[in-house]
């Protein structure tokens, strides 16, 4: 959660648009300022472009007009840029995207050692101390096609973590899932959250966002239309497509 000292912008995004095809506008002159150690939820229907709003933050879709700034570094088209973004901000996807030929230590040691150019031991030091931090550091030798989803996705965020990023970026992460394990995924983002990790979730998860975001913000049709503490989003919200919104989901 974010603290009194920490109110500097990690991430500026101002007036970002993006096409597809040309003729689908699905970013529509989007604008968000994200402070170091704030977690903020997005919400917001299908097809409103969240998710692919926060894609953008790391270069994994390109925009055509305006500007992000990540850590004081531009995105553009250079790549020395964008390598450098993508050091510093981990990424957990709806689906696990783990290498299923590689045992889960292997997983997770994978990029700090070519990225970061760790040793081996260095790595597997970092990458066993986080196994152990989210509960499951007796799969560590197990390849990820014999742990449950709720599992694979718990060793999807401690890959991410073993970079250690500034920004974890978390793309719907529950809704691949089976309900009973949607509960330790969450408990996992929790501790993320209270340890001060800077966090961008897209979630429907109501109670996750009630607990530990800073700061709610609902987009529909490629625009942010409302932004709150979650207290007043939830139980005030200002604008009617919100309330229309939450009255499907609460």
């Amino acid at each position: 959660m974010i603290s009194s000292e920490s109110s500097e912008a990690i991430i500026i995004a101002q007036d970002v648009h993006k096409w597809y095809d040309n003729n689908f506008h699905v970013l529509q002159g989007v604008s968000l300022t994200v402070k170091k150690q704030e977690v903020v939820v997005i919400m917001g229907p299908s097809g409103s472009g969240k998710s692919t709003f926060i894609r953008t933050f790391n270069a994994l879709e390109p925009y055509q007009k305006g500007s992000i700034e990540i850590d004081g570094i531009k995105l553009s088209d250079d790549l020395k840029n964008i390598e450098a973004i993508r050091r510093e901000v981990g990424m957990v996807f709806q689906q696990f995207n783990l290498f299923p030929h590689l045992r889960v230590l292997e997983n997770v040691t994978l990029a700090p050692i070519w990225v970061r150019h760790w040793t081996k031991k260095q790595a597997q030091k970092v990458a066993m101390e986080l196994l152990e931090k989210i509960g499951i550091s007796e799969q560590a030798y197990k390849y990820p096609g014999q742990l449950s989803g709720g599992q694979q996705q718990r060793v999807a965020i401690a890959r991410a973590l073993a970079m250690q990023p500034k920004i974890m970026l978390f793309d719907e992460p529950t809704s691949a899932l089976d309900p009973e394990m949607v509960r330790e995924v969450l408990e996992t983002m929790r501790t993320l959250a209270n340890s001060g990790m800077t966090m961008v979730c897209v979630s429907h998860e109501v109670g996750f966002a009630r607990e530990v975001a800073d700061r709610m913000v609902f987009m529909d049709n490629g625009t942010i239309v409302e932004q709150a503490p979650p207290e007043e989003f939830f139980l005030n919200p200002k604008q009617e497509r919100t309330c229309q919104f939450l009255s499907q989901i609460l």
